[in-house]
């Protein structure tokens, strides 16, 4: 039986029915079994426990064969401190796994977790990964994921609105754009298998790198909006808008942080682009299957 800690977020979700439709049990596990319902429905065992409860946690993994270890990927906006909730998930997940008896584990990393500082939030992962690394006997890979593809849905208002997408990094700074489902998949896939020992790293690079460039030009292609450009906006007017919607202090200094990191190639990928490193689902797939049926519905102010 394979756990699947944060099911009911995009990675876990990918996770779990990968191994569902490969006929293997899976037990997921949230925070809410609302959430879970779909992967119910399929045959999964749903077991509610909040990720910072380690005692709940730590009966969720008992007899696991595998476990998919999972950090909020995302932002939490409002957070004041969003690296302290980090490190009381990670420490949780970690004892829960020392003390359930789990002995191999694929975790969510993402790409610069080999660095302990200067990288915004992947330093807590890089906490994550120090932390649960040390736990004796237990055999641990680690998916350094890059860029989200999914960030992109983030500017679909402002695309409609005012026919911009903006962000902090360089226009023709390449990216490896990664969707979140080919994470989970992947996740799925290397629980099953197995075929790791001790600690390593997978960096999982996407289909190619694409630049912001590149892929507000394939959106506009995609949904016919021929003046839709890229601007790129600078780290200090990045982070006021973001105080200005209302991100905390620490979370808008993350965001920046990362952002100049990014710039700056202190976050990238390290391994080689190879067919273990890379994912199937190309930019464009995922503009036509994801942000185009979404821009084409939604209200010109939404998000923007």
């Amino acid at each position: 039986m394979f756990v699947i800690t944060g099911a009911s977020g995009r990675t876990g979700r990918a996770a779990a029915e990968h191994l569902l439709a490969a006929g293997h049990r899976v037990r997921a596990v949230g925070r809410s079994a609302g959430r879970l319902a779909d992967l119910a429905a399929r045959g999964a065992e749903v077991c509610e426990a909040d990720p910072a409860d380690p005692g709940a946690l730590t009966d969720a993994l008992r007899g696991a064969d595998g476990v998919y270890a999972v950090i909020q990927p995302n932002y939490l906006p409002h957070h004041p401190d969003f690296g302290a909730f980090q490190d009381r998930v990670a420490d949780s997940l970690t004892r829960a796994v020392a003390e359930s008896g789990a002995t191999r584990v694929v975790g969510l990393s993402s790409w610069g977790a080999q660095h302990a500082a200067g990288t915004g939030p992947v330093a807590g992962l890089h906490r994550f990964e120090q932390r649960l690394s040390a736990v004796p006997g237990v055999d641990t890979l680690w998916l350094r994921a890059g860029y989200f593809m999914e960030n992109l849905l983030d500017h679909i208002g402002t695309a409609r609105a005012h026919h911009r997408i903006s962000a902090p990094f360089d226009p023709g700074l390449p990216l490896p754009f990664v969707t979140t489902r080919d994470i989970g998949s992947r996740a799925g896939e290397a629980l099953a298998a197995g075929a790791w020992c001790g600690t390593e790293v997978l960096e999982l690079q996407g289909e190619r790198d694409v630049s912001m460039r590149e892929a507000v030009r394939l959106i506009a292609e995609a949904v016919g909006a021929d003046d839709l450009t890229y601007e790129q906006t600078g780290l200090a007017d990045f982070r006021a808008g973001l105080r200005e919607a209302g991100v905390s202090e620490n979370v808008a200094d993350m965001m920046t942080e990362a952002g100049e990191a990014i710039n700056s190639r202190h976050i990238r990928m390290r391994q080689p682009r190879t067919a273990r490193t890379s994912t199937p689902t190309s930019i464009e797939r995922f503009i036509e299957d994801e942000f185009a049926p979404r821009f084409r519905t939604a209200r010109p102010t939404e998000g923007g």
